[in-house]
């Protein structure tokens, strides 16, 4: 079942990534980045594909491909349309992309069958490349545009991570189905703990911006359940 909703939540990924690519467009990044986004496109296409054919051979019979699910990007209603596209490149790739390279990585380690195995390692590799277009980019933001994303960030960091934890999945119920790429609750968590912490933050800091609150909500566990009220706010 894992492989199965694996290959629906890559389609709608290639979806996001048509979005990135035209925001990429209309704000002129640089050509490469550009490029790749639109590549991204075609691999997640790929990977929905790539994911179907490993369900199949665990399903051991035809079975249908998953129905195609909706998308529907973040609104941000409050930013002006130069601002939307900058935080849409900065959610999907360097935030949702960074948690997925952390959260495959994670998985491989656990893996032992060769088949999920192989498959985690190509979507793994192309995870890299996805997550490397938003650090990219952001890495070509004036001091006015990263003053501009400032404000947004903690909500951006926050709600990628309530994402990954509130996406009903199927869960294993038996850890034996981990080693063939299943993704356990705690497999996940750790895994996005680690790529907050040792990923998303230092990558935010070395890019100049202020990571304090981020860092504040990290240390109490990142809670996503309402428990945790930024400093701005409280």
């Amino acid at each position: 079942m894992h492989w199965l909703e694996r290959a629906a939540s890559e389609r709608r990924v290639g979806d996001s990534f048509a979005l990135v690519a035209n925001a990429l467009t209309a704000l002129h990044a640089p050509d490469e980045l550009t490029a790749l986004a639109r590549r991204a496109v075609d691999d997640e296409v790929r990977h929905q594909g790539l994911s179907f054919l490993v369900a199949q051979r665990f399903f051991g019979h035809p079975i249908a491909p998953p129905a195609r699910l909706p998308f529907a990007p973040p609104a941000h209603r409050n930013a002006s349309p130069s601002l939307r596209h900058r935080l849409h490149i900065l959610g999907q790739c360097a935030l949702n992309e960074t948690s997925a390279t952390a959260v495959l990585e994670a998985s491989l380690a656990e893996a032992t069958g060769a088949l999920a195995k192989s498959a985690l390692r190509e979507l793994l590799a192309d995870e890299v490349e996805h997550a490397r277009i938003g650090w990219g980019f952001l890495g070509t933001l004036s001091a006015e545009e990263r003053a501009a994303v400032q404000p947004w960030l903690f909500a951006l960091v926050h709600g990628n991570m309530r994402t990954w934890r509130d996406t009903e999945r199927a869960y294993p119920s038996d850890d034996s189905l981990v080693a063939h790429g299943a993704i356990s609750r705690s497999l996940l968590e750790r895994a996005l703990q680690l790529a907050l912490r040792d990923l998303i933050i230092p990558g935010f800091k070395q890019l100049g911006f202020d990571t304090a609150e981020i860092e504040r909500w990290a240390q109490a566990g990142a809670p996503t359940d309402g428990s945790f009220v930024p400093q701005e706010t409280a």
